[in-house]
């Protein structure tokens, strides 16, 4: 969690590598956008995370080199996709300006606001190139610091200080529009197109060999796994960690993206691994996928009592916000 000149990390964020550094970079990012400049409501949430995902990703460009910044852009790429199907029946949701009157954010919180707003912001920076992008930026922190905006505030400011955008990018499709934008990009790279071809061919049968996979990291991995369909044949997905261990990553990112989708597959023989996980771990990131896939449309009881044991042993581990939104997960598929 970011706070002025204080930052809270997870645990989870101890790897082993250098892939963790990413959320480092984000929550100090924070400190320009979300807390110098803050969002005047949770409407309008993305002037938050948007900005602070695209600045994330410019510093991990510039300490960790543009392949890793393209791995991180495309794993984003993945959880919008996935968003704009959780909220297939209530599109509000996937708006960067929508209107929370009434709802519990923590029920509607999810990827929307920082990776559509990064893509937002990245398709500015592609229209009017990097240079000048960055000169706009800085002249937004320095207009805005110490204050609380919303969109409407920042559209004003955009058109202002980049006359006639609005005729290149329409910004009211981009900031009040539902789903993916028309002009949004998927990232392109040699490893990312590698790692997507890869995983298309998982479901034709075929997994990675070592030499294929000698170089990755959890970050890899975590794209590889997120590309995968979300219900393979069981004995594809204990052939596979078979081979690379992935139920025993020391990567949350990995081990939680493995776990749903053996969960996903009916491979009850990780349910242990997932029971230990939801135990240890106290995080909304990896608590959501887990419980959604152990309840959500699984038609199987027994998956379900298990999921409400769990929970009620883990209870008194979790922050009440965690709490809560298990206990809607639960309440809506039991």
């Amino acid at each position: 969690m970011e706070n002025p000149r204080m930052v809270f990390l997870t645990p989870t964020v101890i790897k082993g590598d250098a892939t963790g550094a990413q959320v480092v970079a984000h929550e100090l990012a924070h400190s320009w956008t979300g807390n110098l400049i803050t969002n005047k409501s949770n409407d309008h949430f993305w002037l938050n995370e948007g900005f602070t995902t695209y600045a994330e990703r410019r510093i991990v460009e510039a300490v960790q080199g543009k392949e890793r910044a393209v791995l991180n852009i495309g794993i984003g790429w993945r959880g919008l996709v996935e968003e704009m199907d959780r909220f297939k029946d209530n599109m509000e949701f996937t708006k960067l300006k929508n209107n929370q009157e009434g709802v519990d954010p923590d029920n509607v919180y999810s990827q929307v606001p920082y990776e559509k707003g990064f893509q937002f912001l990245w398709r500015i920076e592609r229209q009017i190139g990097r240079p000048a992008f960055d000169e706009f930026l800085k002249k937004y922190i320095a207009t805005f610091k110490f204050q609380s905006i919303d969109t409407d505030t920042f559209l004003d400011f955009l058109k202002v200080n980049l006359p006639g955008i609005e005729d290149h990018i329409d910004l009211k499709v981009w900031t009040e529009g539902t789903g993916i934008p028309p002009d949004a990009m998927e990232p392109a790279s040699d490893i990312y197109q590698k790692i997507v071809s890869l995983a298309n061919e998982f479901k034709l049968g075929r997994m990675p060999n070592e030499d294929e996979v000698a170089d990755w990291g959890g970050q890899e991995w975590e794209l590889y796994l997120e590309n995968l369909p979300k219900s393979v044949e069981a004995s594809q997905v204990s052939a596979l960690d078979a081979r690379y261990r992935l139920a025993e990553s020391k990567d949350y990112e990995v081990k939680v993206a493995f776990l749903q989708l053996a969960i996903l597959s009916r491979c009850s023989n990780y349910y242990g691994e997932a029971e230990k996980t939801l135990k240890e771990v106290g995080r909304m990131k990896y608590l959501r996928p887990l419980y959604t896939a152990l309840v959500q449309g699984s038609g199987k009881e027994e998956e379900k009592i298990f999921a409400k044991r769990v929970f009620s042993e883990a209870y008194s581990c979790y922050h009440p916000i965690a709490q809560g939104v298990v206990e809607a997960i639960l309440s809506t598929h039991m």
